[in-house]
């Protein structure tokens, strides 16, 4: 995600899936998990429907892991999601609001939301 809001809140720490054990320990806090569960393609396999969690980590407080959600959620929800030389696009819409709390093994405050991402081929 390419977002100067987000980037100002976690610097480039936005990761395409959770960290494992050992590495949660030394990580780097705040930090954004993107993190794609399941999908579905079109019979043409030219759509997608993919849904991901979006979770905001940090050791600050609760709200601070919201207000990184939210500014994630700016970024994504029915946004165009496209960049030149990759040949998908397509948009998110978040269907499940941010739940809050806080993780004992990583000792991080988080705001975890779902999205369902549409996106397409094109040329």
């Amino acid at each position: 995600m390419e977002d100067e809001t987000i980037e100002s809140l976690v610097d480039d720490r936005v990761h395409g899936a959770h960290l494992q054990d050992p590495d949660a320990g030394g990580a780097t806090y705040p930090l954004v998990v993107i993190d794609f569960r399941a999908g579905s393609v079109g019979f043409s396999s030219g759509f997608q429907r993919v849904t991901l969690e979006l979770w905001a980590y940090t050791r600050q407080s609760s709200g601070h892991a919201l207000e990184i959600y939210d500014a994630c959620f700016a970024a994504l929800h029915h946004q165009l999601l496209r960049k030149d030389g990759i040949n998908i696009a397509g948009y998110a819409e978040e269907v499940i609001r941010p739940a809050e709390g806080y993780n004992e093994k990583v000792r991080a405050y988080y705001a975890s939301g779902t999205f369902v991402l549409r996106a397409s081929y094109r040329s």
